[in-house]
């Protein structure tokens, strides 16, 4: 929302360039409005109130576990997003073995840890079968809403945008600043036949050496900058053609920014929820 904290790591010492996170040693600074924002402040607002909503939502507690598993604490995003038509728990990631072979499904966590007690007729899904599904959803819907589709570009793009780079430019900009101050209160220590000159020297010295080095830092930084913008233009247009063209490959971040949920309704169908509140009835092929 066009906010910094500036001093979020800083460099122990000029010579080793070691880096640490600053956990209090160093004073860190909230600038309002430092740089041009990616979204406002009304949405960015929206989207903490989101997570918040997310966090509370209701838990499953597995058998076996001394823990709850909440909705949004897995690696994969179906075990965000898929949901049992017939009791509304969260499906669970399983691996069959058969006669050596190994086949990744996924299932009702009520049905397996509680059997039909509490979940009937819940059915067993197949992952690329699920995969292929979810993706033929997403595309049809994207090539009939041009509204999802920019959506989907722009969510994209604040992506791609989320970087490093522009936060270390301004954390030399930073330290370049403090090395001007530091520079003059050096100078003006120095006086006519004082011993204490040498060290002053020395110091303003350092201080020079450590100027050339960050200046040399910024300017390579603001290059790679510049290409690295360049090939993420490039990537979203690339992938806004695919959606459109070519059938997509199954991508856990794409459906986590693009889906609210996916409702398995039984064997030969789910139920595809967008954030929109698009919903689409997907066959499973």
């Amino acid at each position: 929302m066009g906010d910094a904290i500036i001093n979020k790591t800083y460099t122990v010492d000029c010579i080793s360039k070691k880096k640490k996170r600053n956990n209090g040693e160093r004073a860190k600074y909230y600038v309002e409005n430092n740089h041009p924002a990616i979204i406002d402040r009304i949405t960015f607002g929206k989207v903490q109130e989101e997570i918040a909503r997310r966090s509370g939502l209701r838990k499953v507690k597995q058998v076996g576990t001394k823990t709850e598993l909440g909705k949004y604490s897995s690696k994969y995003s179906l075990t965000e997003l898929l949901i049992c038509g017939e009791c509304g728990t969260p499906y669970r990631r399983c691996t069959w073995t058969s006669c050596g072979n190994k086949r990744i499904v996924w299932r009702c966590i009520s049905r397996l840890d509680y059997g039909k007690k509490r979940c009937h007729d819940s059915p067993t899904m197949g992952e690329e079968e699920l995969h292929r599904a979810i993706m033929k959803a997403v595309q049809t819907v994207a090539m009939q809403n041009s509204k999802l589709l920019q959506t989907l570009k722009n969510h994209i793009a604040m992506t791609v945008k989320c970087n490093d780079s522009e936060d270390k430019e301004l954390e030399i900009k930073v330290r370049l600043a403090e090395i001007n101050e530091e520079f003059q209160k050096a100078m003006s220590m120095v006086s006519v036949d004082d011993d204490s000159n040498v060290i002053v020297e020395q110091k303003l010295t350092e201080l020079i050496m450590e100027k050339e080095l960050l200046n040399k830092e910024l300017a390579k930084c603001s290059s790679d900058h510049k290409e690295t913008s360049q090939s993420r233009v490039t990537e979203i247009a690339r992938l806004t053609d695919i959606l459109k063209n070519q059938p997509l490959q199954f991508n856990d971040e794409l459906v986590r920014q693009m889906l609210q949920c996916i409702v398995v309704e039984n064997k030969e169908q789910i139920k595809v929820i967008f954030n929109d509140g698009t919903e689409i009835d997907q066959p499973i092929q």
